[in-house]
């Protein structure tokens, strides 16, 4: 009795776990059918549109609550006077340098113009006797005129490489530093510069003011040290670019004192009083950065749904002012986003990653 119970229990036991896999087996489609279709039904709508190659966001007004998203409407301003900008205290050991071997080099050529001036003289004393009955050989001239030709190709040899250093000058430092290595008279600032008393700063300007004018005057401070200004006079127009790209770039000649090589500056510097820029104030908060360029999100209507609609826009970022960026050409009539720039770059960039799996 006992071995036929068993039986139909491991007859039993056998069914069922067959009829388990048989199920599954069977069932399997089905469930990843309906998971597929699931998957479709909770799938987010994209809120990005293009058009003409300008990515639109599209958010309803619950959703901008929900995400802390705020707009302000831009306002008129006034830019006039102050200009602030950046810059950096650069070695001139290579200024230095050209300036000492163009020394040496001067000198050797005075040497050897007086040892050339002996050897003329000497030549012709030496030419005079020969022609008077020989009483000096013609071998005695013909080393005399040697000597001469000698000194002249040692004076036109110097003379070259000096003419190389003050074109190398130029190239690397303009004309206008160059220029200091010969002068014998320099204005103050610029004879402190080659003394080491004073260093040179290399300023970054905006490109939508006018250039600095000779004997013009700016105010610099070490970075984080607002508190105390120091006085740079104009040199000339600097050889080199920004590191960041940002303006033009120019000379400065500042004391030494509180200012050490590499040390980067904050500039404060006069505007022509005449002259009175209109535009707008973008917010800082209102920048993001992307792609090493600053953009603002920008309202720009509404859709069929109601929806607000989003555009990003570049923002210029040359003039600096307490609360953000003084902008031309952007109308007042627009808002920025002030809060929650950052999502919307984050949905745009949500939008262009779908497209490209796609592709």
């Amino acid at each position: 009795m006992n071995k036929k119970l068993s039986f139909v229990i491991i007859c039993q036991t056998i069914l069922i776990i067959t009829l388990f896999w048989v199920l599954i087996f069977y069932g399997k489609d089905e469930y990843e059918a309906y998971q597929s279709a699931q998957e479709e039904e909770i799938e987010t709508p994209s809120r990005v549109s293009e058009k003409q190659g300008v990515n639109t966001v599209a958010l309803p007004k619950a959703t901008q609550v929900n995400s802390g998203i705020q707009t302000a409407k831009m306002m008129a301003s006034h830019y006039q006077g102050e200009i602030k900008s950046w810059g950096e205290v650069i070695p001139i050991d290579g200024l230095i340098d050209t300036k000492l071997q163009m020394a040496s080099l001067q000198s050797a050529i005075a040497s050897a113009r007086q040892t050339s001036s002996g050897n003329i003289s000497q030549y012709k004393r030496l030419k005079s006797l020969n022609a008077e009955d020989k009483i000096v050989s013609d071998l005695a001239v013909q080393q005399a005129l040697s000597a001469v030709n000698t000194d002249s190709a040692t004076i036109k040899a110097l003379e070259l490489q000096l003419k190389n250093l003050q074109t190398n000058a130029q190239l690397q430092w303009g004309e206008t530093l160059a220029n200091t290595l010969n002068a014998k008279q320099l204005p103050l600032h610029l004879s402190l510069l080659l003394i080491r008393k004073n260093v040179l700063v290399q300023i970054s300007l905006p490109t939508n003011i006018p250039a600095p004018t000779a004997n013009s005057s700016i105010r610099i401070s070490p970075l984080n040290e607002t508190d105390s200004t120091i006085t740079a006079h104009y040199i000339a127009p600097a050889k080199a670019s920004d590191a960041n790209g940002f303006g033009r770039t120019y000379y400065y000649s500042a004391p030494a004192d509180a200012l050490r090589i590499g040390m980067r500056v904050t500039v404060e510097a006069k505007q022509d009083s005449n002259k009175v820029a209109n535009g707008v104030i973008v917010p800082s908060q209102a920048a993001v950065w992307y792609a090493g360029n600053a953009w603002a999100y920008f309202k720009v209507g509404r859709n069929k749904e109601n929806a607000d609609l989003f555009v990003r826009k570049p923002i210029a970022t040359d003039t600096e002012v307490d609360t953000g960026w003084f902008n031309q050409g952007i109308s007042t009539d627009n808002e920025v986003v002030v809060s929650g720039a950052q999502l919307l770059l984050s949905e745009e960039f949500k939008y262009l990653i779908k497209n490209e799996n796609d592709d």
